[in-house]
């Protein structure tokens, strides 16, 4: 359910969540054929639900270890798979008194795609907290590899220690928490208790497998902005959004001796790590050297970590924080028919009027050669399409 619920929230914020989804699974080498995104409903709640067909996955913790090394995930994802992997393991041998090399919890794919996909779209979305209310762990018995066990499971009481948790009774049987949600928690949670107070930006909403009678199986991620008593409670008044309440800054470092690649390896680095955007430009040096200032763009929240990622990644020794505004058009994504096939659109409006259409190159390139056309005869059929159906130029 969490990774649904991450997938819808960052559809919500204008992130692709099923493509970061798959992007991390095809850097740690998993088939994405086999993992399915869909959208359902569970109660009064539309929600995306994950489905993983039943494969193996990792035999061991080792094993996945080995392969998150070995792979091209963002270098923040990774570090937070390899400790949630960490702690699973660990709960697992304290609670059943075997080695690593019997690592139950990570044989099925399902617990891979949960771990990776959680890991890479946190870092997309790049949150600066993490609060959760305490999860609820359920009742009954469920049958493990380890036999038919009392709900809550050993691995979950270990991994969950110290950690508060829901109670109550008349709560539906059956396992609410599993070991890798509680390895998730554990990990990645910052604050566990009350509704914090904020604004809510965005909401996405996860489903799990089952379909529960006692209370819709879903889960809310909720994205919650800073909340200033004088900020305006409608920002969107003019039709312009103040990007991010203000709370966005500017690095920037110039650069004369690192290559082409390592400056553009940066850059895909900052992306994947949550950068609004990155970019750079020509300079001139002390003594006439050629070189680039590099400008990443990036939520005030994230600052400290996307610098980590300039001065590990690039030769500086030293950067510029400069605190800046942005002033934003109302976003929509859209899809417009064009001969030959379909373009995603990305859509700007001001006022409630279409003022930029952008269209997705990938999609103007495909049908350019499939039809081998102009490119530049498809973007324009795109935009023109675009502003036929959602506005007048």
């Amino acid at each position: 359910m969490l990774v649904a619920s991450l997938v819808d929230l960052a559809d919500a914020v204008n992130l692709d969540g099923e493509a970061i989804l798959r992007g991390g699974l095809t850097a740690l080498g998993i088939d994405t054929a086999a993992v399915q995104v869909e959208s359902v409903r569970r109660g009064g709640f539309v929600a995306r639900r994950v489905v993983v067909e039943d494969r193996p996955g990792f035999a061991s913790f080792d094993l996945l270890r080995e392969a998150v090394r070995r792979s091209s995930l963002p270098a923040g994802a990774a570090e937070r798979v390899a400790a949630v992997a960490a702690r699973m393991a660990t709960a697992e041998c304290a609670s059943h008194g075997q080695g690593k090399s019997h690592l139950h919890e990570l044989a099925g794919l399902d617990t891979a795609v949960d771990l990776v996909s959680a890991a890479c779209l946190l870092e997309a979305l790049s949150p600066a907290r993490i609060a959760a209310c305490p999860p609820r762990l359920g009742g009954g018995t469920v049958t493990t590899a380890h036999g038919e066990l009392a709900v809550p499971v050993p691995a979950v009481l270990a991994l969950l220690r110290g950690l508060p948790v829901a109670g109550g009774s008349g709560l539906e049987e059956g396992e609410l928490t599993t070991p890798t949600g509680a390895g998730l928690f554990a990990e990645l949670v910052d604050e566990v208790g009350p509704f914090p107070t904020g604004r809510i930006a965005a909401v996405g909403v996860g489903a799990g497998q089952r379909e529960t009678t006692a209370r819709p199986n879903v889960l809310r991620a909720i994205w919650l902005e800073p909340w200033r008593e004088s900020s305006s409670c409608c920002p969107r008044a003019a039709g312009l959004q103040s990007g991010e309440d203000g709370a966005v800054e500017l690095l920037e470092t110039t650069i004369d001796d690192a290559s082409a690649e390592v400056l553009a390896h940066a850059a895909e680095q900052l992306r994947a790590a949550g950068a609004l955007d990155v970019w750079s430009t020509p300079a001139v040096m002390k003594k006439g050297r050629l070189g680039h200032v590099v400008h990443v763009l990036g939520r005030a929240s994230d600052t400290r970590r996307l610098a980590a990622i300039l001065f590990r990644e690039t030769t500086t020794f030293g950067l510029r924080a400069l605190p800046v505004n942005r002033l934003l058009l109302d976003e929509r994504r859209e899809k417009v028919a064009v001969p030959g096939g379909t373009v995603h659109m990305r859509l700007g409006f001001l006022d409630g009027r279409l003022v930029t259409a952008s269209p997705e190159y990938e999609d103007c390139r495909a049908l350019a050669q499939s039809g081998q056309v102009p490119l530049p005869e498809v973007m324009a059929a795109a935009q023109a399409a675009a502003y036929a159906q959602f506005g007048s130029a």
